[in-house]
């Protein structure tokens, strides 16, 4: 019994992710891992191809990255008008949300998922606020909101 390479298929928890080549013991991949359709043997056609994949994937994430820089020049140049209702106090009916900025920013042609912008404490008054926004792929922009009565 020896080591066999094999490419994973998906993400097995301790061994590696989708497309890792990794070498297991020949009765781990027999009895296990192929059984459960979670890699392939890596014989040359299949190395070949992972080789192709990754770079495929290497290219997308690249383009990736420059659609996000593009974005985060965009939000750091950016001061987002946000208009509220408020009461005679000046204080604010609820709070400025998550929502509130991805759909102010979808209508500039920025789209973001609310579970990308973080908004602590919550904004519950009128004036100017920089919000951090985690774009993905270690990438951040901080975004400045001027927050202003209706």
């Amino acid at each position: 019994m020896g080591k066999i390479d094999v490419i994973l298929k998906q993400q097995v928890e301790s061994l590696g992710n989708a497309g890792d080549l990794v070498s297991v013991s020949s009765g781990y991949a027999r009895n296990f891992l192929l059984p459960k359709n979670l890699c392939v043997l890596a014989g040359k056609e299949e190395l070949n191809a992972l080789k192709v994949r990754k770079e495929q994937i290497r290219k997308k994430a690249l383009k990736e990255m420059e659609h996000l820089s593009g974005v985060a020049q965009k939000l750091a140049e950016l001061t987002l008008k946000v208009p509220v209702k408020v009461g005679d106090n000046g204080k604010l009916f609820g709070s400025v949300t998550a929502m509130h900025l991805v759909d102010l920013l979808s209508a500039q042609g920025i789209v973001l998922d609310k579970k990308q912008v973080h908004i602590e404490p919550p904004i519950r008054d009128l004036g100017s606020y920089s919000v951090p926004v985690n774009l993905g792929h270690s990438l951040h922009a901080t975004l400045t909101l001027e927050v202003v009565s209706e």
